[in-house]
């Protein structure tokens, strides 16, 4: 059976978690390279492109609309949970397989041997879309608000778990900074994504988990940032890199800017899931795996 998921160069920590949960939850031997069976766990994975004679397993993974819609009523599927209702929906897949996104179970990991920077004074941490790297300077961002950079694509996935885990609360771009503070249950705000495809999984698991998410709108840190958002572009082409060149210069109004939109975010503008909620859709999450595999002892 193989572990499958989205891998990107520069790696995205949302898909790259999935290296490091299922091995730690899973007793070993459970994943090989048998393309015959795939394992879909954390993501937006729920494709319309893998092997029709491939069985698939989905384990909390959702549907984003990045692909058509696969047709997983073909045989080739065995669902054991899926993310939230928006992608039972538009997959026509029963709402008794809705209970969350499976990096849920990141819960049951364990952190004490891990070492993060001490920060003094108040700790809020934010993470932008690693999407939004390439065009932007939330590095200076954050640098002069004071506040926590988390990078979506540092490879040291622990480390960033275990940053997040010592925040106050966190701001974040990238669904997942959200979906793993809250499973560390620390406080979040959600910064609404700029490009609009990677909105609606957002409420996909938002609603899993009953909560009514309201985005804030995600202040622009540099001039392609700007461009980004007027245009709706990628804003990595040619005519893009020109006006960076050409407009570098205006960076410094934006930074300032920015840095003064995250500042002014205090813990009244987070967001938690219930106790009462996180605690079953966990549970029911653990309880799907067990299903399928053995559990390491002590888990759980």
């Amino acid at each position: 059976m193989k572990l499958t998921f989205f891998e990107s160069n520069p790696s995205n920590f949302g898909d790259e978690l999935n290296k490091y949960l299922w091995c730690r939850i899973i007793e070993p031997g459970f994943f090989d390279e048998d393309k015959e069976t795939l394992f879909l766990g954390i993501g937006s994975i729920l494709w319309n492109d893998y092997p029709q004679k491939s069985k698939k397993i989905v384990m909390g993974s959702g549907y984003g609309g990045y692909t058509g819609i696969p047709n997983v009523n073909d045989g080739s599927w065995d669902i054991s949970f899926i993310r939230g209702p928006r992608t039972a929906q538009l997959l026509n897949i029963d709402k008794s397989k809705i209970i969350t996104d499976a990096a849920i179970l990141t819960k049951y990991l364990d952190f004490s041997d891990v070492n993060s920077p001490i920060v003094e004074g108040k700790k809020v941490g934010f993470m932008p879309h690693f999407q939004s790297i390439q065009r932007s300077n939330w590095k200076d961002v954050c640098n002069l608000s004071g506040i926590i950079y988390l990078d979506p694509t540092d490879p040291d996935i622990l480390k960033t778990l275990s940053i997040m885990k010592s925040c106050d609360f966190i701001i974040s771009e990238a669904m997942h900074g959200v979906i793993l503070a809250d499973t560390l249950r620390v406080p979040w705000i959600p910064i609404e994504p700029k490009f609009k495809l990677h909105r609606n999984k957002w409420f996909d698991w938002a609603e899993s988990m009953d909560i009514n998410l309201k985005f804030t709108s995600c202040p622009n840190s540099s001039m392609l940032d700007f461009w980004h958002s007027l245009t709706g572009l990628y804003a990595s082409g040619e005519r893009s890199l020109f006006i960076k060149r050409k407009l570098n210069f205006i960076n410094s109004f934006f930074v300032n800017d920015g840095a003064k939109t995250l500042a002014n975010f205090t813990l009244d503008d987070a967001f938690l899931s219930s106790d009462v909620v996180f605690e079953r859709n966990s549970s029911n999450a653990l309880e799907a795996l067990s299903k399928k595999c053995t559990i390491i002892k002590g888990i759980g």
